[in-house]
């Protein structure tokens, strides 16, 4: 199975209608999505100013208003460009899909009117031979936000993760997080990915996270592939048979 592998838009709606351009010409039987669809900035500053000064966030600055509006657009866009590929396309929110109750809203009703979209957020889905799942959002050992950030608790991430290792192989989990990996790892990976890979021992885990450069690697028995940043214009077709990976980059020509 053959399957384009993207993460991290961060609001680069241009570089999304580039890569799904008819012009392009991507040969895939399905396409995984491991987060960030908008860019979240205020929301994002304002969480970060909060913490550092030990105070609640605000949830009414103007900026983090209007970038509600903002929010709505790209979801809106992004859904369009990928269910006209019309192939399955399996989705996981990224930390800054915030606030939850908005993004799930709004995909579940984009989900219920297309005919490729699929949210695979604790929920199974079986495409070929093969069950995909997975869980978004970043996952940290104590920390738990759902409106200017997705961040999960160990508890929750390991509650919402149980299943995974109860299904059938062969089976390929979609994280937001990147586990770290052997022989190092990057700002925002998680320690949590690796002990629910080692527990679920799948096929193939995909995962995003910005700060981690297009990548393959083995943990355990299983492969891992991060396509990189798509708002920076990386991108992967997985081989899901050979667990093989190819990584392309947009030129900025062309994003």
């Amino acid at each position: 199975m053959r399957i384009l592998l993207i993460s991290d838009l961060r609001g680069a709606i241009v570089t999304l209608a580039a890569l799904t351009s008819p012009r392009r010409k991507i040969s895939c039987e399905a396409v995984c999505f491991c987060g960030n669809i908008v860019r979240g900035q205020a929301r994002w500053e304002e969480w970060k100013a909060a913490k550092a000064e030990s105070r609640v966030p605000n949830r009414n600055l103007q900026e983090i208003i209007a970038e509600a509006y903002e929010d709505l657009q790209f979801y809106k866009q992004f859904c369009n460009l990928l269910d006209g590929l019309g192939v399955p396309v399996l989705i996981i929110p990224g930390q800054l899909d915030a606030p939850e109750e908005r993004y799930f809203m709004f995909m579940q009703q984009s989900v219920f009117v297309s005919r490729h979209l699929q949210l695979v957020q604790e929920n199974i889905i079986h495409l070929n031979s093969y069950l995909f799942t997975g869980f978004g959002g970043l996952l940290t050992e104590h920390e738990r936000e759902d409106y200017f950030v997705q961040h999960y608790s160990r508890v929750e991430s390991l509650f919402g993760t149980r299943r995974m290792r109860w299904l059938n192989p062969p089976r390929i989990l979609l994280f937001h997080s990147s586990p770290v990996f052997p022989d190092n790892g990057a700002p925002g990976c998680s320690p949590l990915v690796n002990e629910i890979i080692h527990s679920a021992a799948p096929s193939l885990v995909f995962c995003g996270s910005a700060t981690a450069a297009p990548r393959i690697a083995g943990i355990g028995r299983t492969v891992v592939v991060n396509p990189g940043s798509l708002a920076e214009g990386h991108y992967a077709l997985v081989n899901t048979k050979s667990r093989a990976a190819e990584f392309h980059t947009l030129s900025p020509g062309r994003r």
